[in-house]
C-alpha cells in the first residue's frame, strides 16, 4: 500500500495526467476486497487529492462474496464507492468448488441481499459460461440471477489457461474442455433471457438494466479514452502510448522505494490505434464508424479489406446501425461470439 501511495505521487507529478480530469475510479482485478476500509479510504483520498476528478461519476470496487459483511458494506461505502462489482461466478455450490472459490451459492445470493440493504444501488455480478454441468443448469443460474436486485451482469467463457491448474489437468486429460457447441447454446441463452427481462445487451460480455446500468469506467476503455493504472500489474494509456506495470509485488515496491516507476512503454502507431478502435468497437452496440476511424487515424478498414468487409456483410456478421451515418456497422448479437475473428479479417495490415 504505500508502494502504491508511491506510484500516485510520482504519477501525480506528470504534467500528461495533471491536465486530465478523472470521472470514474475502479478497483480490481484481483481482490481489493480484502483490504481494510481504513487502507481503502486512504487510496481513495491519495488519489482524490493528487488529481482533478470534480467528484467521480462512478467509483466501482471489485469483491469476492465471502468478503461481503454488512461492517465492509459500511466501510467500502465510507471510503466513496457507490458500485459494487461481485464475483458471483455461479450459484452452484459444486462448480464452485470445482473453481476453487471460497464461497457458496448461498453466500453469494446473501452479499447480493446485503449489498442492496447497505444502500448501494448499482450493484453488478460476474457470472462464468460454459463450466461442466453438475446438479444446476446453467439456464437455471441465469434465471437466478436476472431475478436479483442488480443492475449489470458481466458474463464471460470459461478459458483454459497455461500454467493453471485447470490448464495441467486439461493437458494430462484429467478434464475436457467443453465443446464449442455448449458454450455457444450457455451464450445464446443468457442472450435471449437477459432481453426478455429488459437488459441491454450493449456489450459483447455485458448486460444493464437500462442504460442507467451501463459501466461508464468500462466504456472508457471501448471508445478509447486515456487512463490512468495505479499498483503492480496495472496498465494505462494515454497519448498514443501504452504502458505495463511490472506485476511482481516485491520488484514494484523496492523499484517505487528507489523513486522509480517500474514501467515498460508501447508507443501505438495511427495504424494501431485505428485497428484497437475498430477491435473494442465491433465489442459493442454501438458499433463502429469507419467513415470516422479514416477522418481520426488516416486508415480505413473497410476500404483496406473490401473484399472481407462485403463477405461480411453479406454473411450477416456486420449490419449497418443506422442510415446516418452510412458508414456505421456492428456485429450483430448472434454473432457476436466470432466477433474477434471478424474484427481481425478487417485489421489494417
Amino acid at each position: 500500500m504505500e508502494a502504491l501511495l508511491k506510484d500516485v505521487e510520482l504519477r501525480k507529478k506528470n504534467p500528461d495526467w495533471g491536465e486530465l480530469e478523472f470521472q470514474t475510479l475502479y478497483f480490481g482485478g484481483g481482490t481489493p476486497s480484502v483490504l481494510s476500509s481504513d487502507a481503502l479510504k486512504t487510496i481513495v483520498a491519495t488519489i482524490s487529492a493528487s488529481f482533478k476528478t470534480n467528484g467521480f461519476l462512478e467509483t466501482t470496487i471489485e469483491v469476492n462474496p465471502e468478503d461481503v459483511t454488512r461492517q465492509a458494506l459500511e466501510g467500502w461505502k465510507d471510503a466513496g464507492f457507490n458500485r459494487l462489482s461481485i464475483g458471483v461466478q455461479s450459484f452452484c455450490d459444486a462448480q464452485l468448488k470445482w473453481m476453487n472459490r471460497k464461497h457458496s451459492g448461498k453466500e453469494a445470493l446473501e452479499a447480493v441481499a446485503l449489498a442492496k440493504e447497505a444502500g448501494f444501488k448499482r450493484v453488478s455480478i460476474d457470472l462464468i459460461y460454459g463450466l461442466p454441468q453438475f446438479d444446476l443448469t446453467w439456464e437455471q443460474t441465469v434465471d437466478i440471477a436476472l431475478g436479483l436486485p442488480i443492475d449489470h451482469i458481466s458474463c464471460y467463457a470459461l478459458t483454459v489457461e497455461p500454467r493453471t491448474v485447470l490448464g495441467s489437468r486439461v493437458a494430462k486429460g484429467l478434464e475436457t474442455e467443453m465443446p464449442d457447441e455448449r458454450v455457444e447454446k450457455d451464450y445464446r441463452y443468457i442472450c435471449d433471457a437477459a432481453n426478455s427481462e429488459g437488459f441491454d445487451h450493449y456489450e459483447v460480455s455485458n448486460w444493464a438494466r437500462g442504460k442507467s446500468g451501463r459501466a461508464i469506467h468500462n466504456t472508457g476503455y471501448w471508445s478509447g479514452d486515456p487512463y490512468l493504472g495505479l499498483g503492480a500489474g496495472a496498465h494505462g494509456f494515454i497519448g498514443g502510448k501504452r504502458y505495463a506495470v511490472i506485476s511482481n509485488n516485491p520488484k514494484y515496491i523496492a523499484s517505487l522505494n528507489a523513486e522509480k516507476l517500474p514501467v515498460t512503454e508501447e508507443f501505438l502507431s495511427d495504424r494501431d490505434r485505428c485497428n484497437e478502435s475498430l477491435m473494442t468497437g465491433l465489442r459493442t452496440a454501438s458499433g463502429v464508424n469507419f467513415d470516422g476511424l479514416e477522418k481520426r487515424w488516416g486508415h480505413n478498414p473497410a476500404k483496406h479489406n473490401h473484399v472481407l468487409f462485403n463477405k461480411w456483410i453479406l454473411e450477416g456478421g456486420l449490419v449497418q446501425v443506422s442510415q446516418n451515418p452510412e458508414s456505421v456497422f456492428r456485429i450483430p448479437e448472434a454473432k457476436w461470439l466470432i466477433g474477434d475473428r471478424i474484427a481481425s479479417d478487417l485489421f489494417v495490415t
